[in-house]
């Protein structure tokens, strides 16, 4: 686990994020392949969820299972992984950070985990 945080960074970030979350807010998608069959579920704002869906329309089908996620630890913790693995894609650490929080927060939303 490569996150570490304290009660109030992670407080100064959930603010942030409910402050975004006004302009677009966070969903809970899950993206069907359309050659494979395989299911994901992913968590972005409704804004990137639309371009997403646009872009790879082609490749698989989209939906929304949670539309409004509530602004929690886990999701701020999310927020941390998936900024680093924009940065460290390669970082077999960082993507398992990205992957257990991803998780975490699907739980806490009572949706199947990936």
């Amino acid at each position: 686990m490569t996150i570490k945080t304290n009660p109030e960074q992670l407080d100064l970030l959930k603010s942030q994020m409910d402050e975004a979350n006004r302009t677009s807010h966070f969903v809970i998608f899950e993206s069907i392949e359309l050659a494979s069959g395989d299911h994901l579920r992913l968590i972005t704002d409704y804004e990137s969820f639309r371009e997403i869906r646009k872009t790879h329309y082609d490749e698989a089908r989209m939906h929304i299972l949670q539309d409004i996620v509530p602004i929690t630890d886990n999701l701020a913790k999310w927020a941390i992984a998936e900024s680093q693995a924009t940065h460290e894609s390669d970082n077999p650490e960082v993507l398992a950070d990205l992957e257990l929080y991803t998780n975490e927060v699907l739980k806490e939303n009572f949706i199947e985990i990936n």
